[in-house]
């Protein structure tokens, strides 16, 4: 069984990942687990309420864990053991998938030196919250969708193309054709 986690927060945009996990979660022998730094319910921006699967503390083998996917929204607050967790499979080259805002989490954690990456998050909006921004601007790509080794970030509105990628991470498609043919069924045009 692969096994994906999800860090939901309160705020977190749910429609960043919708896609990608409700796929994974219909292929047979995968599965997505929502984490949460605690059991409480968590809003979503979209109103959803979800209970986690799991804290993020009780993650403490990665052997099982395949990946993880943060999308943004919210408060992005960082704790220790989210870092931890991150930092771990990103050392086993596990995939690291963020979108939106999310990536923030990664530049805070200092996975994001030396990687090309992408954010909705643009330098003024920290300047004009009297507020250190945490992005290595020497690395960012203003781009819908940037895969780096085992590190994907994607824009917000990119949602489509953050689900295809990680799908195709996961070897998900069943022929050649069929990552572009998902393309042009679920990108605008």
């Amino acid at each position: 069984m692969k096994t994906i986690l999800c860090f939901i927060y309160d705020g977190f945009a749910d429609f960043e990942t919708v896609l990608v996990c409700s796929y994974i979660n219909e292929v047979e022998d995968y599965r997505v687990i929502y984490i949460a730094y605690d059991k409480s319910p968590v809003r979503s921006a979209g109103g959803l309420t979800i209970i986690p699967d799991k804290t993020v503390s009780e993650i403490s083998l990665t052997k099982d864990i395949d990946g993880i996917l943060i999308p943004g929204g919210g408060l992005r607050i960082l704790k220790p053991e989210l870092e931890e967790l991150v930092k771990k499979l990103n050392n086993e080259k596990k995939l690291i998938a963020a979108i939106c805002a999310g990536p923030e989490f990664l530049a805070k954690m200092g996975i994001l030196k030396g990687i090309k990456y992408t954010t909705s998050k643009e330098s003024k909006q920290y300047e004009e919250n009297n507020e250190v921004d945490p992005f290595p601007r020497d690395t960012y790509v203003d781009a819908r969708l940037i895969q780096d080794g085992n590190i994907i970030t994607a824009k917000g509105y990119a949602f489509t193309d953050f689900a295809l990628q990680i799908w195709d991470w996961f070897n998900l498609y069943e022929y050649d054709a069929e990552k572009e043919e998902y393309k042009k069924q679920f990108t605008p045009t």
